[in-house]
């Protein structure tokens, strides 16, 4: 099963897309010292990825694994897929709900893809904001010691039922936080999971605008700016094979 976004970092995004939460200088700050993480066209699990939370107030930019490995877990890989989360689940699973409840963040995208079923087909389609920047996607995150003694840090991206836009496209969509949304994700003062999860609904359908893109994004093996350009539906080349990043 796999995924992707896309996370391109542009030191014009403007300070009013933070809010009363200004991560743009911590996340500017950390892409200088990871610069490899700056644009990425392609982004899939168990790649790094740029996901920022709360820490004694203030915001914190880091690189986690896209695919959460639970503290407990005994061995890095689980038997099930965790690169995303579904909204309607968090308070209930043993997964999740830790993380629910101490270790939420965001992680940041330029955009995302989804496949749109055509016939017997799939038409790889490209989700941005339409007044542009970048999203605010919910996200829960866990530390695990491998058998080394080593922490490794991990994400899954929350996802919530499709607004009537991306409905069109598929039944599931990622959480996108408003700025108000935002605060109150962040703040560690909000334990209780059920209160938290009232707070992942579908964004506004006049959010999103989304375009065809070259089957080319079907491969991992990918990754470069022309998978974002529209092309004509005439000239794609649909994929009967490729899943939905956010199925789960």
């Amino acid at each position: 099963m796999c995924g992707a976004f896309v996370y391109v970092h542009l030191e014009e995004y403007p300070y009013r897309l933070e809010g009363g939460f200004r991560w743009r200088a911590v996340v500017s700050d950390f892409i200088e010292q990871r610069p490899d993480l700056r644009s990425r066209f392609n982004i899939r699990p168990t790649q790094d990825v740029v996901v920022v939370f709360n820490e004694d107030g203030g915001p914190v930019a880091k690189s986690m694994r896209w695919g959460l490995i639970p503290n407990w877990s005994k061995k890095g890989k689980i038997s099930r897929n965790t690169f995303n989360a579904r909204s309607d689940r968090l308070a209930e699973s043993a997964i999740w709900r830790y993380p629910l409840e101490r270790k939420r963040g965001i992680v940041l995208a330029s955009g995302f893809f989804e496949w749109k079923k055509s016939g017997g087909a799939k038409q790889a389609m490209y989700i941005t904001p339409k007044k542009g920047g970048v999203f605010q996607f919910a996200a829960l995150y866990d530390s695990w010691i491998n058998e080394l003694g080593e922490k490794i840090d991990s994400c899954a991206i929350v996802t919530t039922s499709s607004n009537a836009f991306m409905s069109s496209i598929h039944d599931r969509m990622p959480v996108i936080l408003d700025n108000q949304s935002l605060s109150i994700w962040l703040e560690h003062a909000n334990t209780d999971p059920y209160s938290l999860q009232s707070l992942l609904t579908p964004a506004p359908e006049n959010l999103l605008q989304a375009h065809p893109v070259s089957a080319e994004v079907n491969s991992y093996k990918n990754d470069f700016s022309d998978l974002i350009t529209p092309i004509t539906i005439s000239k794609s080349q649909c994929s009967d094979g490729q899943l939905s990043l956010f199925d789960q």
